[in-house]
């Protein structure tokens, strides 16, 4: 295949674990959002019919209160559910490694024992998909646009890490959640709408690839 021609989608080397279709519809999804050289700030998870967000970063405890969110260590969430993992035999898939590698970074903690990286579950359809249509496939956005997942206007790309600096910033100035701007409270809500698309997203995606 010519360079030109080749496939617009990076797949990381890892494990290929597979997972069936069963795992998967019970399988534990998760998606953290944080900054690169800091520990992450709020996790996303979903599992069967169940989701929810928990926030992790103390700077955010003000935001996580007023959107009635749980805040939490990291190292203590990302413990409950290996342990319920273990326990009742479920898998935990993330997008990519990257999920896995910041547990191990700044949590001491190897989940790869159950951990699925999606991005290589996906692999074959996703060879497949480019093939038929020559779409490009960059991401999980690209994936979710394929299957006619709905996910708005994704809330803006790759601007995770500027709400959440917004957010905290001026939590830290003001003091509390109620004397954010409108634009930054705004912020909060399209990081929060932006994670859940991501992590209920990804389990449609894989749910479907493997039908």
């Amino acid at each position: 295949m010519a360079e030109r021609d080749a496939p617009y989608f990076k797949v990381t080397h890892d494990h290929e674990k597979k997972i069936s279709i069963g795992d998967a519809r019970r399988a534990i999804y998760i998606d953290f959002e944080g900054f690169e050289k800091k520990a992450p700030s709020l996790l996303g998870v979903a599992c069967e019919d169940e989701f929810y967000q928990v926030v992790l970063d103390e700077e955010l405890a003000g935001a996580a209160d007023a959107k009635k969110i749980p805040y939490m260590s990291g190292k203590v969430l990302m413990e409950s559910l290996l342990e319920r993992a273990c326990l009742e035999s479920r898998m935990i898939v993330a997008y990519s490694a990257h999920e896995k590698e910041q547990c191990m970074k700044w949590y001491g903690l190897d989940i790869s024992k159950y951990y699925v990286n999606a991005n290589i579950v996906t692999k074959k359809w996703k060879k497949k998909s480019y093939a038929q249509t020559g779409n490009r496939i960059t991401g999980l956005k690209d994936c979710l646009k394929l299957i006619g997942y709905e996910r708005g206007d994704y809330l803006g790309v790759q601007q995770s890490t500027q709400r959440i600096k917004s957010v905290a910033e001026m939590l830290n100035r003001r003091g509390s959640y109620d004397a954010l701007t409108p634009t930054t409270k705004a912020k909060w809500t399209k990081l929060l709408e932006h994670n859940k698309i991501d992590v209920e997203g990804m389990r449609y995606l894989i749910l479907n690839v493997l039908l």
